[in-house]
C-alpha cells in the first residue's frame, strides 16, 4: 500500500499513458488518410464505425508499436509511422486514380511495371492529395508533444525496461492481429473479397482489406466450398454432349488464329452520351462476317494482365482475387489457349510492342508454351501519335504482319498481340491533334476524353487495315485466318464520367467492365448466330468464354472444359464474384443471385469446381477434361 501511495501517478500519466494515447490518436489520423486515398464515400466511412474504424486504427498502431519497440521513443515512432502512412496514402491515391484499384500487397512484384506506367502520367495535386498531406501536420504536432512530455526522462532505458517494452509491443501487435483478423472468432470476417475490391476496402477499411489480401498470397487460389475432384468430373459430364454449332474442320484445314488484346479499348457509349463530332468505332461495330459483343473484364480501369490471363487460360480471377496472375502463378504446364492450339499442331507466337519486363510477360509467355516471343526491338516502325510515347496500332499491326509471315508455312499459326497505343495518360498531346471531340461537358475530364476517343478512333481505323491485310492473304495464298479482338479494360477515369442515372450498383459495374470484342474471318464464318445473343443487345460474355467461342467459330475440336464454358454461356453468360450472375437476356437482380435458381447454381458451382481442378493446389487435375 505504501508503494502505491508513493508512486508518482502524475509522471506515469504524463510520460506513459498520455504519449501512448497520443500515438493511438495519430493512428486514427493515419487510418483516415488511407480511407481518403481510397475514395471512400461518407456513407461507407460512417458504416466503418463502431467496429472497423477502430480496427484499422489499431492495425496502423501496430507499426507504431514495432517502431517504438526498436527506437524506444513514442515521438520517433509516431512521426516515422505517420510519415510512412502519408506516403502510402499518396501512392494508393494515385494507384487507384490511374490504375483503377487500390494499392495491394500483390503490387510488390509489379513495381517495375507500375513505375513505367506511372512515368507516363501527369500526377495532379488535387484537393484530396493536399488534404492527405495536411493531415500529417497534426501527427507531427503529436510527435512534438510526446517528445516534450518525456524530455526529463533518462536517455537510456535499462535492459529490463527494454525487454518489457519489446514484450509489451509484441503482445499488443499479437492481440490486434489475432482478435482482429486471425483468431477463431475475429472482428473482421476472414473471407470478404468479391466482385470489386471496393466491397472489401470500403466496408472493412483499407488496412483490413490489405491484411486479407496479404493472407491470400500464400495460397492465392481459393478453394470453392464443398470442392471435390469428383464434383469437377460430374460438372464436365453436364456438357459432354454439347454440340459444336460450327462444322469441325479437318486437321489439314485448321485456320490461323490471331488474337489481339487491345489496350484500354472501350466504348463510352455504354455509360454516357458522348455527342461526339466523329463516329468513334465505325469499323469495329460494323464488320461484316463477324461476331460483335462485349467481354466482361475482371477489373475496372486497369489490370491488363488480369484480362490477358483470363483470355488465355479461361480461368476466372473469381478464385484468385488478390493477385496479378503472371507475377504469382506457376504457369508451367498450365492449360491455356496456347497449349490447346499446340496440341492441334499450331505454331505459336506472342508479341508486345513494349518492354518485356511488364508483368514478367516474357517468362510467363514462355512458361505458357509460346514458341517465340517478341517485344519492342522487334517492332521497328516506331510510329507515334503526336507526343504519345506508344507505338500506334497501325504500325504495330504492320510489324506484327511481318512476324506472322515468318512463322512456319506448313503449320496452322496462332499469333497473340498485346497492343499499347491507347495506354494512358490522355493529356500528352496538344488539343489541336485531337481527331474526336465530345460535345458533352465532362469538366476537368474534357481534354482526357477527347485524346482518349481520338486514340480509340485510330485503333478502329487500324482494325480495317488489319482485316484488309488478312483478306489479301486469303486471296493470294488461300490461308484462312480467324481474327479475334478484345479490349482489356476501360480507361482509369471511366467512373468519373459515367452517367450514374443509366445504371447503378452491379449493373454499372458490368457496363464499366464491358469491353468490345469481335471475331472476324477472312473466309465465310458458318454460324455467327451461335456466338450472338438474341436476347442481350450487348452480347455480353465472360472474358473466360472468349477462347472457346473462337475455337467454336474456327471449327476446332473442343476440349471438355471449352464445351462446358460454351454450354454455360447459353445458361448464364456472365458470372460475377458479387454472388450473382447474368441471365441470357442480360438482366440482373435478385433472380440472378446464387440460391435463387438451382439449375443456374449448378452451372456456376460446376464451373468453379472445374477451374479449381485445373489450377488449385489441393486438387488432382483430371487432364482429359482440359486437353485433347
Amino acid at each position: 500500500m505504501q508503494k502505491l501511495k508513493n508512486f508518482n501517478w502524475k509522471n506515469f500519466f504524463l510520460q506513459g499513458v498520455l504519449p501512448f494515447a497520443l500515438a493511438i490518436t495519430a493512428a486514427f489520423i493515419a487510418r483516415y488518410q488511407l480511407e481518403l486515398s481510397d475514395g471512400v464515400t461518407p456513407d461507407f466511412l460512417a458504416m466503418q464505425w463502431p467496429l472497423y474504424a477502430p480496427l484499422n486504427a489499431l492495425t496502423a498502431f501496430c507499426l507504431t508499436l514495432v517502431l517504438f519497440a526498436v527506437l524506444g521513443k513514442w515521438s520517433r515512432a509516431t512521426g516515422i509511422s505517420g510519415a510512412l502512412f502519408t506516403v502510402i496514402a499518396l501512392i494508393n491515391y494515385y494507384t487507384r486514380d490511374l490504375h483503377g484499384s487500390a494499392l495491394m500487397p500483390q503490387d510488390i512484384l509489379n513495381l517495375g511495371t507500375a513505375a513505367e506506367v506511372m512515368g507516363s502520367y501527369t500526377l495532379q495535386i488535387t484537393a484530396t492529395v493536399r488534404t492527405i498531406i495536411l493531415w500529417y501536420l497534426p501527427v507531427l504536432a503529436i510527435a512534438f508533444v510526446q517528445g516534450q512530455l518525456v524530455k526529463d526522462c533518462p536517455k537510456r532505458a535499462s535492459w529490463r525496461a527494454r525487454g518489457v517494452r519489446v514484450l509489451g509491443c509484441a503482445a499488443g501487435v499479437f492481440c490486434v492481429l489475432f482478435f482482429g483478423y486471425f483468431g477463431p472468432v475475429s472482428v473482421k470476417p476472414k473471407t470478404t473479397y468479391g466482385w470489386a475490391w471496393q466491397n472489401t476496402y470500403y466496408k472493412y477499411g483499407y488496412l483490413a482489406g490489405t491484411i486479407e489480401a496479404a493472407s491470400l498470397m500464400a495460397d492465392p487460389i481459393i478453394e470453392p466450398e464443398n470442392y471435390s475432384d469428383d464434383a469437377a468430373v460430374t460438372a464436365a459430364a453436364m456438357a459432354e454432349d454439347f454440340p459444336s454449332a460450327t462444322a469441325e474442320s479437318a486437321s489439314t484445314d485448321y485456320p490461323d488464329i490471331i488474337l489481339v488484346l487491345s489496350e484500354s479499348f472501350y466504348d463510352f457509349d455504354l455509360v454516357t452520351d458522348l455527342q461526339a463530332d466523329t463516329e468513334v468505332m465505325p469499323v469495329t461495330k460494323n464488320l461484316p462476317n463477324a461476331v460483335y459483343g462485349h467481354t466482361i473484364s475482371p477489373h475496372v480501369g486497369g489490370g491488363t494482365n488480369s484480362s490477358e490471363y483470363e483470355m488465355l487460360s479461361s480461368n476466372s480471377l473469381m478464385l484468385m482475387p488478390s493477385i496479378t496472375p503472371f507475377n504469382w502463378l506457376n504457369l508451367h504446364n498450365a492449360n491455356s489457349l496456347v497449349s490447346y492450339l499446340k496440341d492441334l499442331g499450331y505454331s505459336t507466337l506472342a508479341a508486345h510492342p513494349y518492354t518485356n519486363s511488364n508483368y514478367r510477360r516474357d517468362s510467363a509467355w514462355l512458361a505458357l508454351g509460346f514458341d517465340e516471343t517478341h517485344f519492342q526491338d522487334d517492332f521497328p516502325t516506331k510510329e507515334y501519335y503526336g507526343n504519345r510515347p506508344y507505338q500506334t496500332d497501325s504500325a504495330s499491326y504492320r510489324d506484327f504482319e511481318k512476324l506472322y509471315e515468318a512463322m512456319p508455312e506448313d503449320k496452322p499459326r496462332f499469333g497473340f498481340l498485346v497492343s499499347i497505343q491507347s495506354h494512358g495518360d490522355y493529356t500528352m498531346n496538344d488539343a489541336s491533334l485531337d481527331i474526336v471531340h465530345a460535345a458533352t461537358d465532362y469538366g476537368e475530364y474534357d481534354e482526357l476524353m477527347d485524346e482518349y476517343l481520338s486514340c480509340i478512333h485510330m485503333s478502329d481505323d487500324a482494325v480495317q487495315e488489319l482485316c484488309d491485310y488478312f483478306t489479301k492473304q486469303y486471296e493470294e495464298t488461300g490461308r484462312k485466318v480467324v481474327l479475334a479482338f478484345a479490349g482489356d479494360h476501360a480507361p482509369s477515369f471511366v467512373d468519373h464520367v459515367a452517367d450514374k442515372t443509366r445504371a447503378e450498383g452491379n449493373d454499372l459495374q458490368i457496363l464499366e467492365r464491358s469491353t468490345p470484342f469481335f471475331i472476324w474471318a477472312n473466309y465465310p464464318l458458318e454460324n455467327i448466330d451461335a456466338a450472338t445473343s438474341a436476347a442481350d443487345p450487348l452480347n455480353r460474355i465472360d472474358m473466360v468464354m472468349l477462347a472457346p467461342t473462337i475455337a467454336q467459330q474456327a471449327g476446332l475440336p473442343l476440349t471438355g472444359y471449352y464445351k462446358y464454358l460454351l454450354a454455360m454461356k447459353q445458361q448464364t453468360p456472365v458470372v460475377t464474384a458479387a454472388n450473382d450472375y447474368m441471365k441470357v437476356d442480360g438482366t440482373y437482380g435478385t433472380y440472378g443471385t446464387y440460391g435463387e435458381d438451382e439449375s443456374l447454381d449448378a452451372w456456376v458451382k460446376g464451373y468453379l469446381a472445374l477451374e479449381y481442378n485445373n489450377i488449385g493446389a489441393h486438387a488432382k487435375r483430371v487432364q482429359s477434361i482440359f486437353g485433347q
